[in-house]
């Protein structure tokens, strides 16, 4: 005993330091797993999570996980006993319930899925309760007889096949099938996980069996694209609407997330072949859109979008092919669409079929039909078993006048992943049953729109503003242009859409305007017209065809040439409208350009150098930009090697490919919260076009920040990505291209409320993000302040231009990316900062913006105001002078100009054409130079003052920096000076002739 214990001091350091190592290499894994899950490598997440419960067996995370990957491979029945291990957990999650109670549904198990939705319920009740009492629709709606008989067709392989629809008399379908090969491919056939990329086959059915016939490829070698479906044809198969995809063989395709969808059209030559291919004008750049079906007419398209707009997960929308292109498309509303995902639709002329997986149904998604007439929806009927199992149902087509039809599901007793199933009515006359459709909708949500099921219907009536007065907008030919977008925000009267008859109605003015007005619509040339003498009667504005042709480029790793996915591709237009765009899988982006014009077309990615190509639009192909990676030629060539499959020996005879090693990007800094992107150029915004935003200080910081040479405006900064989705809902309707960023090493003092922000996650991985508060009416991170002018740092301040702003409030300058910021305030209440900003433009600053500062700043203490003092103003109230120019009445003092420490130093020359001199005469002399050239003026940023540079009678350069209207703010100014290193500094004044004398210190 006594020798155990003399021996135990060893045995407890080895014993200490194999638990500190051991519990190193499960963090390292764990992490490792969580990256593989977050970029949907599911098999390689499992093993991984597999590796850390053999150093934890109770990690409840890691048990969690193993059972998500096997849901999400479609093996929900081998998830079940990982969820209720991990359920059983003490730090169990209550979010690790409700994903067993799904999984449960989803194998059939409705007793037990209900008694999970319960447990999970007394947490969430809305939730739990709602899909506890789905079970019990669903243990009651599976004992009806079915309304069709449903088979496997034997078509059907071991891989993925799914989205049948109708080509005449024909069935064309996508399928990741590998028992079916081309003579010639340039591709190796799989994808970087080794599953067969996705490819479009074509069948008919067999007279004598009814089944369909072994399948070929629809389109030639030389036309066929991998990855392409859904598809839709109209009924003559002259028009096609077509996806590309990233699905993986083997997982879910209606995941919870990673699904990448965008729609193109093309016309149908008498070959088969596709041409005049055009990407949908409405995809996103930040949200997919697809699962389409064309009307019989090829007038109309009903398809599924992501769009946060929207009321969660994918909804169901519609658009119209109208003389000036296809309609904006228009949300179907809370009759069919819900929190979750809607997806699927097709209309056989009369019922709208759709899938939706919140609609009380089986569990997965499930088949619904609902009745659609010209202007409302009604009578949603679930179709019940046989059409529906507890699995995914979807991809729903019906040909009524044949009785024939398919459906897409992975239920069991297929053939393998999704497989094509045969439809076929019965003759019974019964529907299926009318399901409620829940009505616990965000407010945020989009109201019931109007919708049309004809090619010819333009009704957007809901977007006209309100007034006596309109716009009229038309083409060159005099014809009226509806749903065209009518931006005053520049004259501070609102934004909208024309109605049908083109117009946006508004209310008259109460004073002459001097502003823009910028009129937008698909498939015509922007317009925008100098307004300055207007508000009082009507305005008519036509607007050219927009010439423009699509462009088709492609993005390429400079080292491996392999083609790069999620670029973000912009350029700027003349009229400084910013164009976004991303590439696909294939590296493949679009751009509809003038022809035979030059564009600087710039290329940003996480972990590549950004690139920045003048392009000239003469040919229809923008040449291949290949992109280098930011870490070197050695990160790039351990990416090479990184990309090589990974083999996996499953004890068999053959050895599996599961999947590829992913390499991890070097960490961006400091993660400070999430942003709303508003716009990005290559150069500064001027105010009149940062006006558009003006409205959006009232719930955010609007501030500007330099990406690698690309100016961004963002919004935030929020604390959790819940409070700047909820506030992206709110704006998405006027700043359509808005979208959610991660932010990185910003000022802190930006964060909104007082939420600490939680590091960004694509999925859960386990960590408690915490309960952000919101925006507060107290909260002290946004003050308000006036930008009244804006100036490029190489060009002198004219300070005596801003005299007129004279009892308005504090005049003061900020620096962001090379420019130098005019402002007036500060006032804690937006109210007063508006009126601040609505007299400016009376005097004369027609671009005076409202902003946001951050209140914690602490060089902003000298300048903060109470409240907007209206006395002040009556008694500076600017009058007309003879010449026209304003003046101040009764000759005020001029404005002090600020030395606070936020200030850039603004470079000022005695032999600049645009001479100024600096308000005040205290200078501080910061050095006396023979060679100036080597002197970083950035030194100077933060002391405050006006840098100037003058040649004293020696020839030498003296370094000044003035504008100090009194000695104190001078002293302020010579204490920084000594902090940042220039201890030789001294304060001077400017006499009478010009004379710099020394004062004493």
């Amino acid at each position: 005993m006594n020798a155990t214990f003399r021996a135990g001091g060893v045995f407890v350091a080895l014993l200490l330091s194999l638990t500190v190592s051991t519990f190193a290499q499960t963090s390292e894994d764990l992490s490792r797993a969580d990256k593989q899950f977050d970029l949907y490598a599911y098999n390689l997440a499992l093993r991984t999570y597999e590796q850390v419960l053999k150093n934890e067996p109770r990690n409840g995370h890691a048990l969690a996980r193993i059972g998500d990957c096997y849901f999400q491979l479609n093996r929900p029945d081998e998830s079940l006993e990982w969820y209720e291990k991990a359920a059983q957990q003490n730090d169990a999650k209550a979010d690790v319930l409700r994903r067993y109670a799904v999984a449960l549904m989803h194998t059939g198990d409705y007793v037990g899925a209900k008694k999970w939705f319960r447990l999970y319920g007394e947490g969430n009740p809305k939730v739990g309760l709602y899909f506890a009492d789905m079970c019990e629709y669903a243990i009651q709606a599976s004992k009806r007889e079915p309304l069709y008989n449903v088979k496997n067709e034997p078509i059907s392989s071991d891989a993925s096949d799914y989205s049948a629809a109708f080509l005449g008399s024909k069935v064309v379908f996508s399928s990741s099938r590998t028992d079916i090969t081309r003579k010639s491919s340039s591709k190796s056939g799989t994808d970087y996980t080794g599953s067969a990329f996705n490819q479009l086959f074509i069948s008919q059915r067999n007279g004598e069996s009814g089944y369909l016939a072994k399948p070929s490829f629809l389109r030639s070698d030389m036309q066929n694209n991998y990855n392409e479906g859904p598809i839709s044809y109209s009924a003559d198969g002259n028009k096609v609407v077509f996806c590309r995809n990233n699905f993986i063989d083997g997982t879910r395709q209606i995941a919870e997330k990673g699904i990448n969808l965008s729609m193109y059209l093309a016309d149908v030559s008498d070959e088969g072949n596709w041409e005049n291919v055009k990407s949908f004008p409405y995809n996103g750049s930040d949200y997919s859109t697809g699962f389409p079906s064309l009307s019989a007419n090829g007038k109309t398209l009903v398809f599924a979008s992501t769009d946060p707009a929207g009321f969660g997960g994918w909804d169901i929308y519609v658009s119209n092919l109208t003389s000036t292109g296809w309609s904006t498309p228009r949300n179907l509303g809370a009759s069919i669409n819900s929190k979750g995902n809607e997806i699927t639709p097709y209309y056989d002329g009369k019922n709208l079929y759709f899938s939706s997986d919140y609609l009380q149904g089986f569990g997965g998604m499930d088949v619904f039909q609902a009745e659609l007439g010209e202007e409302t929806i009604s009578n949603v009927y679930h179709l019940g078993a046989g059409i529906n199992s507890s699995r995914d149902d979807y991809g729903f087509i019906f040909n009524p006048s044949q009785n024939i039809g398919y459906l897409t599901s992975n239920r069991s007793g297929g053939r393998g992943h999704e497989d094509i199933w045969q439809v076929i009515k019965r003759n019974n006359n019964r529907e299926g049953i009318i399901v409620d459709v829940p009505r616990d909708r965000e407010e945020s949500a989009p109201a019931p729109v109007q919708h049309s099921t004809s090619g010819n219907n333009q009704n957007t009536e809901t977007n006209s503003g309100f007034g006596k007065l309109y716009v009229q907008v038309s083409d060159d030919y005099g014809n009226a242009l509806p749903d065209a977008e009518v931006d005053f925000m520049d004259c501070g009267i609102g934004y909208g859409r024309t109605d049908r008859n083109g117009k946006y109605y508004f209310d008259e003015t109460l004073r002459l305007l001097d502003c823009n007005v910028t009129i937008r619509k698909d498939g015509y040339k922007e317009s925008t017209q100098r307004l300055e003498s207007f508000g009082r009667r009507n305005v008519v504005v036509s607007l050219a065809r927009d010439q423009r042709m699509e462009y088709i480029g492609t993005v390429m790793d400079a080292v491996s040439k392999k083609p790069v996915n999620g670029v973000d591709i912009q350029l700027q237009l003349m009229s400084g409208r910013v164009i976004q765009t991303q590439s696909d899988k294939q590296g493949k982006y679009s751009l509809f350009l003038e022809r035979d014009e030059t564009y600087f077309i710039t290329y940003n990615k996480y972990g590549y150098i950004d690139e920045i190509v003048k392009t000239r639009t003469v040919y229809r192909d923008i040449a291949p930009v290949m992109l280098t990676r930011s870490g070197g030629d050695a990160l790039a060539n351990n990416q090479e090697e990184a990309l090589k499959p990974v083999q996996h020996n499953d004890n068999s005879n053959k050895t599996n490919v599961i999947s590829q090693a992913v390499s991890e990007p070097a960490p961006k800094g400091e993660f400070s919260g999430y942003s709303i992107q508003l716009a990005a150029s290559p150069v500064p915004l001027p105010d009149s076009k940062l006006k558009k935003f003006e409205d959006l200080t009232k719930i955010g910081n609007i501030y500007a920040k330099d990406d690698k040479g690309t100016q961004k405006i963002r919004l935030g900064i929020y604390a959790t990505k819940e409070e700047a989705d909820k506030n992206l809902k709110q704006i998405k309707k006027k700043h359509k291209d808005a979208f959610v960023v991660n932010e990185y090493d910003e000022d802190k003092s930006l964060v909104m409320g007082d939420a600490t922000p939680v590091r960004p996650v694509e999925h859960s991985t386990g960590s408690n993000n915490g309960g952000a508060k919101g925006i507060a009416a107290t909260n002290n991170a946004i003050v308000y302040a006036v930008q009244v002018g804006s100036f490029t740092q190489d060009k002198a301040l004219p300070i005596g231009e801003y005299t007129t702003l004279s009892g308005l409030g504090n005049l003061y300058t900020r620096s962001e990316n090379g420019i130098n910021r005019v402002r007036l305030g500060v006032w804690p209440s937006h109210a007063d900062a508006e009126a601040a900003q609505k007299e400016s433009v009376q005097r004369g600053f027609n671009d005076a913006l409202i902003v946001t500062e951050k209140g914690a700043d602490e060089s902003l203490k000298g300048f903060m105001l109470k409240e907007f003092n209206w006395e002040a103003v009556k008694s500076t109230n600017p009058i007309e002078s003879s010449n026209g120019l304003r003046s101040n009445k009764g000759g005020d003092a001029p404005i002090e100009y600020s030395s606070t420490t936020a200030v850039k130093p603004v470079e000022y020359t005695t032999d600049s054409k645009t001479k100024v001199k600096p308000i005040g005469d205290y200078y501080l002399r910061v050095a006396t130079l023979s060679n100036p050239n080597g002197f970083d003026s950035n030194r100077l940023d933060g002391i405050g003052g006006v840098y100037e540079k003058r040649t004293s009678e020696t020839g030498n350069t003296i370094i000044l920096l003035g504008g100090f209207t009194n000695m104190e703010s001078a002293i302020e100014a010579h204490n920084r000076a000594i902090d940042r290193g220039f201890s030789e500094s001294y304060i001077v004044k400017e006499d009478k002739k010009g004379k710099l004398v020394r004062l004493k210190d």
